[in-house]
């Protein structure tokens, strides 16, 4: 079985104050690098990470590593723009696509291996990691089946109203750690994640 994983990290960040919440340094590491270290350090077998420009701030963050870039300098059709451009570069014959979001450095290789091992045993499935109160957070992965109407989304919603026409084929994967269910969207979350997340998250 084949998995690509698409990082989405091409957004404005506008409503991180004072600066882009994608380059911000926890533990000395800029958060998309820390998303990227943790898919590369998974199961996964390809990665793309979507950017607004080969050289532009977020890239340089990221650095290098097991991934390739996609580059989207126009950005103004919403998340669905880098959704989009990530699975147009993805291989046709991969079974699976993880899709993450590159400001939620809670994000591990262990909840990655956990979530790929419960698509290969339901590899039709629409898998994500769920709280024991049946909050849904992410990463999530689609099946092969579900990329043309990833393809055809639009605006900033993303995946979202694919996952809401699909409740048949949810297979969520109890996960209690809140790194699965925390971005950083303004300085008052990253506060939050540095303060009540970061100290339990696990590899």
């Amino acid at each position: 079985m084949k998995l690509a994983a698409i990082i989405l990290a091409a957004g404005r960040s506008s409503r991180f104050e004072d600066g882009h919440k994608l380059l911000v340094e926890i533990g000395g590491v800029p958060i998309i690098a820390h998303v990227c270290a943790a898919l590369a350090q998974s199961k996964i077998d390809d990665i793309v990470l979507v950017t607004a420009g080969r050289d532009d701030a977020v890239a340089r963050a990221a650095g290098s590593g097991r991934w390739r870039q996609v580059e989207i300098p126009d950005f103004t059709g919403g998340l669905s723009t880098s959704l989009r451009a990530g699975l147009a570069s993805v291989s046709q014959t991969a079974d699976g696509v993880l899709v993450a979001l590159g400001d939620m450095p809670g994000i591990t290789s262990g909840l990655v291996d956990t979530l790929i091992a419960a698509f290969e045993t339901d590899p039709g499935a629409i898998v994500f990691p769920a709280m024991s109160d049946g909050r849904r957070g992410h990463p999530i992965i689609w099946p092969k089946a579900l990329f043309p109407a990833l393809q055809a989304v639009s605006g900033d919603s993303g995946g979202r109203t694919i996952l809401a026409e699909h409740r048949n084929l949810w297979h969520p994967v109890t996960w209690d750690e809140p790194g699965a269910f925390t971005d950083i969207d303004t300085r008052a979350d990253l506060q939050t994640y540095i303060g009540e997340v970061q100290p339990t998250r696990r590899k």
